[in-house]
């Protein structure tokens, strides 16, 4: 079952990266790096790669009720280790709609973004975490600020919870801090 998992996994990665390649460039037009913290003695690194101008699934009423945010899609690959065994990793794949508000109408502008999306996890335990099943439910909320206003390079903070929303039991899911740098091309 363990090989099983982890050939699905694979080929979930490769799927993701081929979409990548074939989407026209206005289609998928920001990539973004991350290090994520958790005071649970994890850390982590997070690549990633966010859609910026793709189908928008709510009516603009929808989007309008809620302060218009700009709505994006972002996949990305993610892998943590305990900070107290390096032995022990967990590697995850996450696809989420993400919501983003501005919040100032500086130069150089600061946002808020929100998302709940699914993940795929490659292994169920990390750091004394037990997470029973390899579906899990990505929730963040973060602080992004444009620094480059002429190439909309950004810098986030922000928080991110991962779970399976007792779906099965231990539940106990991952709490992290996460810094990304964001560049759009």
């Amino acid at each position: 079952m363990n090989k099983i998992r982890k050939i699905l996994y694979s080929l979930l990665l490769l799927a993701v990266f081929a979409s990548t390649m074939i989407l026209p460039k206005s289609y998928a037009d920001e990539l973004h790096a991350a290090v994520s913290y958790s005071a649970s003695d994890i850390d982590g690194l997070r690549l990633g790669y966010r859609w910026t101008d793709a189908w928008q699934p709510l009516p603009a009423s929808w989007l309008a009720a809620i302060g218009s945010p700009r709505v994006h899609y972002e996949a990305a690959i993610n892998s943590w280790e305990n900070t107290q065994e390096s032995s022990e990793r967990i590697n995850a794949l996450t696809f989420s709609p993400v919501l983003q508000w501005r919040l100032t109408d500086w130069m150089q502008p600061l946002y808020l973004e929100a998302g709940i999306g699914v993940s795929l996890f490659d292994e169920q335990q990390l750091a004394g975490r037990e997470l029973s099943i390899s579906f899990q439910f990505e929730d963040r909320i973060g602080l992004s600020w444009e620094y480059d206003r002429e190439s909309k390079a950004r810098v986030s903070l922000g928080y991110s919870h991962y779970s399976q929303a007792d779906l099965a039991k231990p539940n106990d899911g991952l709490d992290l801090w996460v810094l990304s740098w964001h560049v759009p091309f």
